[in-house]
């Protein structure tokens, strides 16, 4: 047995691999032999391995480039490996929070971006609010200002959520105070990302945005899909949301947002009053798209939230509320003609 391990270390051989491109020497490329990398090439773009006796096949690696397998003969001391360039997709986050469709990296103010990624687990957990999804993002805290309500605000860096302004695809749908329809009633099936920005934007948004700004950008229609989530909780609470996407056909495409969200009262505590409120609250909310591939485009979007409201008011009785709202909202993108408009309207009882 010692004996064939020297006789086969003996027969080993040092093979010099220069890897080239158009351009020149690569570096950092990596000499794979067997599924395990052997070495990494240098400024030269050379990089010496030692291969046992007889023809073994290697790949030559490199990010950027496309991967090239040769077969090294036996007496092969040498070998030059040239690789050809690849163009490579890198993921473009763009923000609108600054009333300008551009690349993150070139914005002038800091705008943190929530991926959609992390929307869709958040979703999972928390899918009748967006409550979760921003506290969890660093310097911005969710504080519920009436629990029986449903009713909250949002404190970016401290400052009170009055100074905070909530926009949907860029637009203020929700007022500049969401107390109308409140923040814990915005279900975040149909968001693409949320862009954030800490710190005074007032010279965009006014007075309202002191504190920063929160823009909710919604899914765009870009293949035919349907979503469905049901979520049931061990407090009594469901909700049902459903998300429909059409792609444009003839430049015009939409999505459906819908949804149903249920909670049993629940005195968690038996002190005669709602540690949980009960409430129901339906969600409908339709966009439509247009786009002529030109630089042209338009989007409309309605919407309409109703919910009720029931919690003790004392030991033996029963308050109720209910409250409706209706968003409404247009956006017009024309080069050198940006429009956008929005409205929205709450109704109580």
């Amino acid at each position: 047995m010692h004996a064939l391990a020297l006789f086969i270390f003996l027969q080993a051989t040092s093979v010099v691999v220069h890897v080239i491109s158009e351009s020149g020497p690569i570096d950092q490329a990596e000499i794979v032999v067997r599924g395990a990398i052997f070495a990494i090439t240098d400024g030269l773009g050379e990089a010496t391995i030692q291969m046992p006796a007889g023809a073994v096949e290697i790949t030559v690696q490199r990010y950027g480039f496309s991967p090239r397998t040769i077969r090294l003969q036996p007496e092969a001391s040498r070998v030059d490996v040239e690789l050809e360039s690849e163009s490579v997709a890198n993921e473009e986050i763009i923000v609108t929070a600054t009333r300008s469709d551009v690349q993150i990296e070139d914005e002038p103010l800091r705008v943190e971006v929530v991926p959609r990624d992390e929307i869709d687990e958040k979703a999972v957990m928390t899918p009748g609010d967006i409550a979760m999804l921003l506290n969890e993002t660093s310097g911005v805290r969710v504080q519920v200002t009436s629990p029986s309500l449903g009713a909250a605000n949002v404190r970016v860096q401290g400052l009170r959520g009055r100074y905070t302004q909530i926009l949907s695809d860029g637009l203020p749908l929700y007022g500049g105070q969401t107390g109308s329809i409140g923040l814990l009633q915005i279900p975040p099936l149909d968001l693409a990302q949320v862009e954030i920005i800490k710190g005074v934007a007032s010279a965009l948004y006014g007075s309202s945005a002191l504190g920063g700004v929160i823009n909710l950008v919604s899914r765009r229609p870009m293949q035919r899909e349907r979503q469905l989530l049901v979520n049931r909780t061990t407090r009594g609470g469901t909700d049902n949301s459903f998300w429909i996407a059409e792609p444009a056909k003839n430049r015009w495409g939409y999505t459906l947002l819908g949804g149903g969200h249920f909670q049993e009262r629940n005195d968690i505590d038996g002190d005669g009053w709602a540690d949980l409120p009960a409430y129901k609250r339906g969600v409908f909310r339709p966009r439509l798209f247009w786009d002529d591939k030109q630089g042209r485009s338009f989007f409309a979007t309605a919407g309409v939230t109703a919910r009720i409201y029931r919690t003790y008011a004392k030991p033996g009785s029963v308050h109720s509320s209910a409250r409706a709202g209706i968003l409404m909202g247009v956006g017009r993108s024309t080069p050198g003609l940006p429009s956008r408009g929005a409205s929205s309207m709450a109704v109580s009882g």
